[in-house]
C-alpha cells in the first residue's frame, strides 16, 4: 500500500493506493487561514497539524512508501529546538511588494537561477527578506515541516526548492545570493526518498520510506506520465496550464516556469491566472447563465466569432458589444478568449506539433470548451484525469518499494 499525501492550498487530501494505484482510502480536511490588514495571510500551525491528523486514513498499517507532493510558497520558521516561531506564511501573504522590489535590484540574474522568469512578493525569497529569521533558526516550507516530523530530519526536493527563489539551478543547491545565512533543508532529487520514518505523533508506521514528489502541478503530470507518452497537459481549471517535461533544462523567459522532473527529466510550464473562475463569474452576471449547465448551453448556442464579439479577460469586459449581441455570444466570447489565451501558453512554451496534447480539469468536461480549444491549437486533444496523488502514489510505488526492499 502506498499512502499519497497532498498539501493543498484549500485543503490537506490523503489517499491510500494498492499495488495498481487503485485508492482504496483517504481522507481529506480543509484549511481555515487567518486574515489580517496589510495583506497577511496566515495559517496556524495547530490548525495545519490538526487538518493532517483529519486527512490521514485511521488505518495505516501495510504501509510500503509515504509520497508527498504540495503547494509551493507556504512556509514557517523553527528555533534550535524544532519549534514553529511564526505561523505559517501563506503564498497568498501580500506583505512582501516592497522587499521583492528591492530584490529586483539585488538579483539581476534571478531568472537564471530559479524556475520564475520573474521575481513576485509571493516567493519564499521575498518573504523572507520582508521578515527575516533570527540567527540560528531553520525555514522549512509546509511539506518539509511534516519530513522533518517524521523521518528526524529537514528534507526538501530540488522542484519544491527551485520555486522558492532560494535555491539556484545552476547550482544545483541553495542560492548564497539569495539566500545569504539562512539555514535551509537538505536537497535531494524530486521523486527520491528523503528518509524513513521514525516513532511519531501521527500514528505513522516506523520504518516507512518518505517520497518527495515535488508541486502539485508535477505530480498531476506524472500521474498522466506525460514522460512516457512524450506528451503535453492542458489544464482547464480555475486557471489554465499547460505542462511538459524535457530532457534538458529550459532557457529562462518571461512566462515559463521551469524546474526539475523525476527521473532526472525537467518541466517546462505556463499558467494563467484567467480559466474557469471567468466563466463562474460570467454566470453570475448573464441572463440564463445561472448554472454552469446553462453558461455552456448558451456557448453552444453562438457561431465561431459570436457575431464578431470578443472578451477582453484582462480589462474584464466585452468588446464590439451591440445591441443585437445575446447571453449565448457574450458566453461563447469568453471561451474563445480563454483558448487563445491558452494557445499563446502553448507557443510560448515551445510545444511542437509532435507532441500529443492532454486536456484535464473541470473545463475538459464540456464538449464545446475542448472543440473551440482543438480548433484554436489545431490538434486533436485526448481528455486525460489528473490527480497529484496518483502521481505522488506511483512515485511512492517506483521510488519508496526500492529504498524498503
Amino acid at each position: 500500500m502506498i499512502l499519497a499525501i497532498d498539501f493543498g492550498s484549500t485543503s490537506f487530501k490523503a489517499g491510500l493506493f494498492d499495488r495498481k494505484l487503485r485508492q482504496v482510502g483517504g481522507g481529506s480536511a480543509p484549511l481555515r487561514y487567518r486574515y489580517a490588514s496589510g495583506g497577511r495571510v496566515e495559517l496556524d500551525v495547530a490548525v495545519v497539524e490538526a487538518a493532517v491528523r483529519r486527512a490521514l486514513p485511521k488505518e495505516l498499517a501495510g504501509i510500503d512508501a509515504i509520497a508527498i507532493t504540495s503547494q509551493a510558497q507556504t512556509f514557517t520558521v523553527l528555533d534550535r529546538q524544532g519549534r514553529a516561531t511564526r505561523p505559517f506564511v501563506s503564498w497568498q501573504d501580500g506583505r512582501a511588494g516592497k522587499a521583492c522590489e528591492r530584490l529586483k535590484r539585488k538579483l539581476p540574474d534571478f531568472a537564471e537561477h530559479s524556475s520564475f522568469a520573474d521575481l513576485w512578493p509571493v516567493l519564499q525569497v521575498c518573504q523572507l527578506h520582508h521578515a527575516p529569521a533570527r540567527r540560528g533558526e531553520l525555514v522549512v516550507k509546509l511539506p518539509t515541516y511534516f519530513v522533518r516530523l517524521w523521518i528526524g530530519e529537514a528534507v526538501i526536493d530540488d522542484n519544491l526548492a527551485a520555486m522558492s527563489g532560494l535555491y539556484s539551478l545552476q547550482l544545483r543547491d541553495w542560492w548564497p545570493a539569495a539566500a545569504g545565512p539562512t539555514l535551509l533543508p537538505r536537497v535531494i532529487p524530486v521523486g527520491s526518498v528523503a528518509g524513513v520514518t521514525r516513532p511519531n505523533k501521527f500514528g505513522l508506521p516506523v520504518g516507512v520510506p518518505v517520497v518527495l514528489a515535488g508541486n502539485d502541478q508535477t505530480a498531476g503530470a506524472y500521474a498522466a506520465q506525460l514522460e512516457a507518452k512524450h506528451a503535453a497537459l492542458l489544464t482547464l481549471g480555475t486557471a489554465q496550464v499547460v505542462y511538459a517535461c524535457c530532457r534538458r533544462m529550459p532557457r529562462p523567459k518571461p512566462g515559463l516556469i521551469r524546474g526539475p522532473y523525476p527521473g532526472g527529466l525537467f518541466y517546462r510550464m505556463a499558467a494563467d491566472g484567467y480559466g474557469a473562475n471567468v466563466a463562474n463569474w460570467a454566470e453570475t452576471v448573464l441572463a440564463g447563465c445561472e448554472t454552469h449547465d446553462k453558461f455552456f448551453a448558451q456557448a453552444v448556442r453562438s457561431p465561431a466569432g459570436c457575431h464578431g464579439l470578443s472578451y477582453d479577460a484582462d480589462q474584464g469586459a466585452w468588446l464590439n458589444l451591440g445591441m443585437h449581441h445575446t447571453s449565448a455570444d457574450m458566453a461563447r466570447a469568453i471561451l474563445e478568449c480563454l483558448t487563445k489565451r491558452m494557445a499563446g501558453m502553448l507557443a510560448q512554451i515551445g510545444v511542437t506539433r509532435r507532441q500529443r496534447l492532454l486536456v484535464a480539469g473541470g473545463g475538459s468536461q464540456r464538449q464545446i470548451w475542448r472543440k473551440i480549444l482543438s480548433v484554436a491549437v489545431g490538434e486533436r486533444l485526448t481528455r486525460t484525469e489528473v490527480n497529484p496523488l496518483i502521481g505522488a502514489a506511483r512515485m511512492g510505488s517506483e521510488f519508496g518499494r526500492q529504498e524498503k526492499n
